[in-house]
């Protein structure tokens, strides 16, 4: 009985839309249709508000139980304390500042949209041609070209917790049934704009329940004049092999943004040395030396870690200006959660981090020697990864 009631809802609620591809049929006249009109999809709003503030609660009131633990019960009981303290600030950070507002501006986009199904949605994890940054995709129909199959903008997922789900679907080593999970997308907005994103409550798509929101603000995501370039067409094959690598413009440009960034964050081991000096002077009662020891391990644990990205992407940009980029031919598949990129009949793969190029390419640039590490990039060198050879 559910079954026929959830495609009743599909087939004759127009709050929640048709497939793509298929007709759509005209609104009633009058008030337009959005996807705030289907009470499902007002559910689904609500229960996501709600586990969002039941979430804000518990990191909150989490940090007051392990702090009276510590200080009542328990003393060693800081070195339980310390995952949390370092973890617990980034999730307030993201609920209050990301998640929170977002649940309110997602309601404004499902009250001004309707929703569209789109079926067989494609995406990748590395960085679309028409994207703005090297981000995992989703790509849904340009409502500019609705008929036009190839106009596709890609709806980037940012790096948050609400969006873990959401990219373990879309990696290379994805299950079929975590794939099948995603294979009718609900998209409501504008893709140049704030959109909501959603999946079934059945992997088939029949059910006319959304679950999973997820809200993306897309402005200043895309690129406009590359917008409908294919992915294999991103950046013209133009690679001039008398120059080191490091001397193409968008090359250097994307290593200095790199060593830039990971070069201002040795500003926080300054500031934490700073507390733990203020605390050994101040403290005279010892009430927080669980305090000073908690950053002390931090400094330990993470400061080896920092050193380690710094030097890594300094070689990097040592083997850029050592060698020139030539193009070459490439077949990309995945290995569970490694990915393998065959070229000149050697397999290599992305390393020391867990990166990922764009899949649907069939010509890479690469700089290196043979038998040891080296850097590959997609068409254009604005995008390079450190590779090595598979063992």
């Amino acid at each position: 009985m559910a079954d026929h009631q959830d495609q009743d809802i599909e087939d004759h609620d127009p709050a929640v839309g048709t497939r793509e591809h298929a007709p759509i049929a005209a609104p009633p006249p009058g008030k337009p249709t959005t996807a705030w009109d289907a009470p499902s999809t007002r559910r689904a709003l609500r229960w996501h508000t709600i586990r969002t503030v039941l979430a804000l609660a518990a990191w909150i009131g989490g940090w007051f139980v392990l702090l009276d633990i510590t200080q009542h019960t328990f003393h060693l009981a800081s070195l339980v304390f310390i995952p949390y303290t370092v973890y617990a600030p980034y999730r307030l950070l993201m609920l209050l500042a990301g998640t929170l507002p977002g649940a309110f501006r997602m309601r404004r986009t499902l009250r001004g949209h309707p929703w569209r199904l789109i079926e067989g949605a494609e995406h990748g994890m590395s960085a679309h041609p028409a994207a703005a940054s090297d981000k995992p995709w989703i790509a849904v129909p340009d409502p500019e070209a609705p008929d036009d199959p190839a106009a596709r903008l890609p709806l980037l997922l940012v790096a948050e917790p609400r969006a873990r789900w959401w990219l373990r679907r879309v990696r290379p080593g994805a299950t079929p049934e975590q794939r099948a999970e995603i294979g009718v997308l609900w998209c409501c907005g504008d893709p140049r704009g704030d959109v909501v994103i959603a999946v079934s409550a059945r992997p088939d798509g029949r059910s006319g329940t959304p679950r999973r929101l997820l809200f993306l603000q897309q402005r200043g995501a895309l690129v406009a004049s590359r917008r409908h370039a294919p992915p294999a067409a991103a950046d013209p094959d133009t690679a001039d092999r008398t120059r080191p690598a490091l001397s193409h413009p968008p090359t250097a440009r994307t290593m200095r943004g790199r060593m830039r960034r990971r070069a201002l964050l040795l500003l926080i081991w300054p500031a934490l040395l700073a507390v733990q000096i203020a605390e050994i002077t101040l403290d005279e009662g010892h009430d927080k030396i669980g305090l000073v020891v908690i950053i002390a391990i931090a400094q330990l644990t993470g400061l080896p870690l920092h050193i380690g990205v710094l030097v890594s992407t300094r070689r990097m940009t040592r083997l850029l200006a050592a060698h020139p980029w030539r193009p070459v031919d490439c077949t990309i598949r995945s290995r569970g959660k490694t990915q393998l990129i065959t070229v000149d009949g050697r397999d290599l793969t992305p390393s020391p981090w867990r990166v990922y190029v764009d899949v649907n390419v069939t010509r890479l640039w690469i700089a290196g020697d043979q038998d040891s590490r080296r850097m590959v990039s997609v068409p254009g060198g604005a995008r390079p990864v450190s590779v090595a050879p598979t063992p």
